[in-house]
């Protein structure tokens, strides 16, 4: 038995010591009461990522053909009422609450660059280069419609699933984030599937692998997208969107650079300088992108302690509904559908523009005469691109009607396309249409952006508004796909899809003159 405490040995705090167990105290009705007058405060649910207009705004550039248009800082921002800019937040704060650190906020940097840089090299490669060359291989002459129908198919898929990972990402809580198990998903299942895609030696399992990486690509994409919106803070979203667009651009010239240098002999079947050996070492490289990407940016924090939210039907596809009362919305929307479908037509079937349709000439550099050709292209489309993304800012300011710009970017366009189809040069004429053609899409890419943003009704719905005005590339993309495939067969020449080009640029410059 211990002896009692002396007087003033044991200090009782007042207030904190001898303040009651009210759960012991209370009364259950007094419980009942307290209960009803206290306030009940819900978590906030995070922003869904189809409704940020960030994560559409880099949706849109990286899938447009022209991400360096992400690099003109133009004047002409996307709209957002959830900036920090508009109250009394602070703007180094990110859109998912975290706020990092001058280091931190330059490994974000860094890291959205580089992965976008390294994961568009295989992805270029692949498109570009090395799927044509090996449906080629398993077509032989059916090789146009064999590409065309695999190229539309991915295209739809593609449009699915960045439906299904937005939704997806948005519900994923885990101690890895939001967006960082889609990455490693994505990855692993492209790099297995273009593994797998390099060794078929029949078109139909060929196509299926493909579309399988397809879609692991389109969950990186996707996730990127949406880590890019909230975890950068909106004092350096400007520069770090900037980055992001440059490496995507100079990855889709190294893609096409690495593709030709790496299949010298792309007709035969085995595995020295072949088709097969690109396509293995393009898998390899999706596994060092991710890491390298997961690695340079600071970890994403994790979502398990996020509120929970079920997921919706409607969630899916409601992102892609059009704005109300906003008739010319569509215009706009039409006029930059043709204007993807007539680069992505030339896009897709270059190397067999450059292989079949202008012959396999001396070598030039240590390379065959069309990969001569398709690396002069891509080398001088990236020069133009570049060139304009330095300048639209001035000639974007120089006229106060966003119309002009646009128009004069069409025009430009048709002028190039007509190049190729003049007797010249070949390997010459494709290089001075890659390099102007490359200058004016840019501009109208950047001028119809801004163009569009004018035609929304409410601010308050942008990033839905702006998720339906990305379906442009999807639309596009299968509108110049689908006409450039049937133009070829028709005609059994591949120098007319220049003509398909020139009319739905001709068609884009004479939509974007209604708006306004």
């Amino acid at each position: 038995m211990q002896p009692r405490p002396l007087p003033g040995q044991v200090f009782i705090r007042p207030g904190i010591d001898d303040r009651p167990d009210y759960e012991k105290t209370l009364t259950p009705e007094a419980k009942a009461a307290l209960r009803r007058l206290a306030v009940q405060q819900k978590p906030r649910i995070p922003e869904a990522s189809n409704e940020r207009p960030e994560t559409q705004a880099a949706r849109i550039n990286a899938g447009s053909g022209a991400p360096l248009t992400a690099a003109a800082h133009l004047d002409a921002a996307v709209p957002n009422l959830e900036s920090a800019f508009l109250d009394l937040r602070d703007p180094m704060t990110a859109p998912d609450g975290t706020k990092p650190t001058k280091s931190q906020v330059r490994r974000l940097t860094a890291g959205f660059a580089l992965g976008s840089l390294l994961f568009s090299v295989p992805m270029a490669a692949l498109n570009v280069v090395l799927v044509p060359q090996f449906v080629s291989r398993l077509a032989g002459v059916n090789r146009v419609t064999d590409l065309a129908w695999i190229s539309a198919a991915g295209i739809v898929l593609t449009f699915f699933m960045n439906a299904w990972v937005s939704v997806g990402s948005d519900h994923t809580y885990c101690p890895l984030g939001r967006r960082t198990p889609w990455i490693i998903g994505g990855t692993a299942l492209a790099a297995i599937a273009v593994a797998i895609f390099s060794a078929c030696d029949y078109l139909q399992v060929a196509a299926a692998f493909w579309l399988i990486a397809q879609i692991g690509y389109a969950m990186v994409a996707m996730a990127l997208s949406a880590a890019f919106g909230e975890r950068v803070p909106d004092k350096f979203r400007d520069r770090a969107d900037s980055w992001r667009g440059k490496g995507l651009a100079f990855g889709q010239l190294l893609g096409i650079v690495f593709a030709v240098a790496a299949t010298p002999h792309a007709d035969a079947s085995g595995w020295n300088g072949t088709t097969r050996l690109a396509i293995i070492l393009c898998s390899l490289w999706f596994i060092v992108a991710a890491v390298a990407a997961l690695l340079v940016a600071p970890r994403e924090p994790s979502s398990s302690y996020l509120p929970r939210e079920k997921v919706k039907n409607g969630d899916f596809f409601s992102q892609y509904r059009p704005p109300k009362g906003a008739p010319k919305f569509f215009v706009a929307f039409a006029a930059r559908m043709f204007a993807v479908a007539a680069t992505t037509g030339i896009a897709v079937y270059q190397w067999y523009l450059v292989r079949y349709g202008l012959g396999d000439s001396a070598k030039t550099l240590g390379l065959s005469g069309a990969a001569w050709t398709i690396v002069a292209m891509a080398l001088a489309a990236f020069v133009g691109s570049f060139v304009a993304a330095l300048m639209l800012g001035r000639i974007a300011r120089l006229f106060d009607d966003s119309r002009i710009p646009a128009v004069i970017a069409c025009v430009l366009f048709i002028v190039a396309a007509a190049l190729p189809l003049l007797p010249m040069d070949r390997t010459l004429s494709l290089s001075l249409y890659s390099l102007i053609a490359g200058f004016a899409y840019v501009v109208y890419d950047g001028t119809s952006q801004e163009l569009g943003l004018a035609t929304l009704p409410d601010v308050r719905s942008v990033g839905r508004s702006l998720a339906a005005f990305s379906l442009t590339n999807t639309f596009g993309a299968l509108l110049g796909v689908v006409v450039c495939a049937v133009v070829i067969v028709m005609t059994g020449a591949y120098l007319p899809i220049f003509a398909v080009a020139m009319v739905c640029m001709l068609l884009a410059g004479v939509l974007t003159l209604p708006l306004k």
